[in-house]
């Protein structure tokens, strides 16, 4: 019985010490393995790439583990590089801080002519830069014109039979110069999980991103949150790409699609429709950013919106596919549980649509725009057309606003609440060429803003400022100040006059311009004065004149009285001009000391 047990314990110590050796054994092979094919790999990536490219590509390393990702080979390139040559010459196409590719341990012993099978990959922290010049070169053409011999022997260092794929914090940038647009696509992250080495197939991908456009120098989109969870059929043989099942948001409004996609010799082919899956009011609240819109869950709504869009058509050099994007609602209202005012008779009937596949025959219409806070009622209508050469603008607006209502019925955020009442009836049509050249004789214009009782503090006044009452009359070419009551302080202001560019104020960042009469009963100096600290020994605080940065306007003044220290100047009149934040004054007459004074 001893002799059996023996014997029993012998051979378990046998088999014990063998599986422990095959084991160390394994582990030996699994770590110095990869240090053997590591040089191999690395020359082979480096000259793959470098003979098929015309541009500058460079990585930090190459590492090869059997350990991370057994019983898959994991291979690791990092920092990996593509730098433009000429007409590009040292822009960045494209930088990822780490890729890895999993593939089968036995792709590591195949002959260096023969592609490697790759079954995964992933990316991380990566940056795509696309650019068109104005002469319509791209930076992503770099690929060498293979020769005679290339061509009869041609094959891939890696052949993709991928089944899944992970793609995070990529940063993509398209620039085209030609037509001054800039797109911008941040952190996105995307996976697909496919089998790639089959002709047709669903591939599974979820996908989310932040969207940017600029366009002629103006910001249309900044940081739109996109989502996408779908599954896309793929047709490899004639490269076409099918919606499935799908859900998407735009910020937080909900879209579903259908249709596809096809890759085309001359670009891509386009034939897709997508809606709104409910008819909800919260899908118009949804468009906002989530940094604007306040907490959706809290928001009461009633009545619909709906989006319906038709995208259908070629997308290549000289063209785009049509498209015809509705946004409707009727009698809707919203309401915020934690404040007080509502915004209710909602009604929008908009479109945005291109019939040609021109790009300059896109249309934008608002055919109306209406809503209701308590009693007061603002409705607007308009268009935009000629969108990329010049787009112009016709605008009529229509209603009242009382300011204050605004943050009452919206979670919007103000360093300063807004007060005043707003009325308008105007009507006007312009472009934006004329408005970058200043030619204001081609704007057309009709109709009034008032506005009163409001109250402006900012960095550009020292005291705030409250405005009583201010007319604006647009006639056919001029805009005219009919009336502007304001107090700062003590002083009083009355202000008439010719506004010149008041649109190039508003939209094109440009400096207010006009000749207008100033007229006062007591204008206090101190009202106007700023604080600034000067170091000196005393360590004082002096005040200077706080005057606008954005006027570039002449007053002709008639004062009563001025007030300056002890000083008091009467009937003061002359001519000012005010810019780049001085004041001119010229032919300026005053009393004093029972004298007169003249001065420039």
């Amino acid at each position: 019985m001893n002799t059996k047990k023996k014997k029993s314990t012998s051979i378990i110590k046998k088999i014990a010490k063998w599986f422990f050796s095959i084991v160390l054994l394994l582990l030996i092979i699994l770590i110095t393995v990869p240090y053997v094919f590591k040089d191999k790999i690395k020359e082979m990536i480096a000259n793959s790439i470098n003979e098929k490219v015309n541009a500058t590509v460079s990585f930090d390393d190459v590492d090869l583990s059997l350990l991370r990702s057994f019983p898959l080979a994991n291979l690791s390139i990092s920092k990996l590089s593509i730098i433009n040559n000429a007409p590009f010459k040292g822009d960045t196409l494209i930088y990822t801080n780490e890729i890895h590719l999993k593939m089968s341990v036995r792709e590591l012993f195949k002959d260096a002519s023969e592609a490697m099978d790759i079954k995964s990959f992933s990316a991380n922290k990566s940056l795509i830069n696309i650019v068109f010049d104005k002469n319509g070169n791209k930076n992503f053409d770099i690929s060498k014109e293979p020769t005679i011999s290339e061509k009869q022997t041609e094959s891939e260092p890696f052949s993709l039979n991928i089944e899944e794929y992970t793609v995070t914090n990529l940063n993509v940038i398209y620039t085209d110069k030609s037509s001054n647009t800039i797109l911008r696509v941040s952190n996105l992250n995307h996976s697909g999980i496919g089998n790639f080495s089959k002709d047709v197939l669903d591939l599974k991908t979820t996908t989310k991103a932040l969207i940017s456009f600029d366009y002629n120098g103006s910001n249309y989109m900044n940081n739109v949150a996109i989502s996408l969870d779908a599954i896309i059929g793929i047709n490899l043989k004639n490269n076409t790409y099918t919606f499935k099942e799908n859900k998407g948001f735009v910020n937080q409004l909900p879209l579903e699609f259908d249709g596809s996609i096809q890759l085309i010799e001359t670009g891509q082919l386009y034939d897709i429709n997508f809606k709104t899956p409910t008819s909800s009011f919260k899908n118009m609240l949804g468009l906002v950013p989530t940094q604007y819109a306040g907490n959706l869950s809290t928001v009461k709504t009633e009545g619909d919106f709906n989006i319906n869009g038709v995208i259908k058509g070629t997308y290549s050099k000289n063209t785009i596919p049509t498209f015809d994007v509705s946004f409707e609602s009727k009698n809707a209202l919203f309401k915020y549980a934690d404040l007080p005012k509502e915004v209710k008779n909602i009604n929008i009937n908009s479109t945005i649509s291109n019939k040609t596949g021109n790009i300059n025959d896109t249309y934008l219409t608002v055919t109306n725009l209406t809503f209701r806070i308590d009693e007061d009622v603002f409705s607007a209508n308009g268009n935009v057309i000629n969108i990329q050469e010049n787009p112009k603008i016709s605008l009529t607006a229509k209603g009242t606003i009382n300011l204050e209502n605004i943050s009452k019925a919206y979670p919007i955020k103000l360093e300063k609440p807004l007060l005043g009442i707003l009325k308008a009836n105007v009507s006007t049509v312009f472009d934006m060429k004329s408005l970058e050249k200043r030619n204001y004789q081609n704007i057309k214009n009709s109709g009034n803003i008032t506005l009163s009782n409001f109250k402006y503090e900012g960095t550009e006044v020292a005291k705030p400022f409250l405005i009583d009452n201010a007319t604006i009359a647009f006639t056919t070419h001029q805009i005219q100040l009919n009336q502007f009551d304001a107090k700062t302080g003590k002083s009083d202001l009355h202000i008439k006059g010719k506004l010149d560019n008041f649109y190039g104020f508003l939209f094109q960042n440009q400096v207010l311009k006009g000749d207008f009469n100033l007229s006062s009963n007591y204008l206090e100096v101190s009202d106007f004065l700023s604080p600034t600290t000067v170091v000196d020994k005393e360590s004082k605080t002096v005040k200077a004149i706080k005057i606008p940065s954005f006027l570039d306007c002449n007053f002709s003044a008639n004062i009563k009285e001025v007030r300056y220290d002890n000083l008091s100047l009467s009937g003061v009149t002359g001519n000012m001009i005010v810019k780049d934040e001085k004041v001119t004054l010229n032919d300026l007459k005053m009393g004093l000391f029972d004298g007169n004074i003249l001065l420039s």
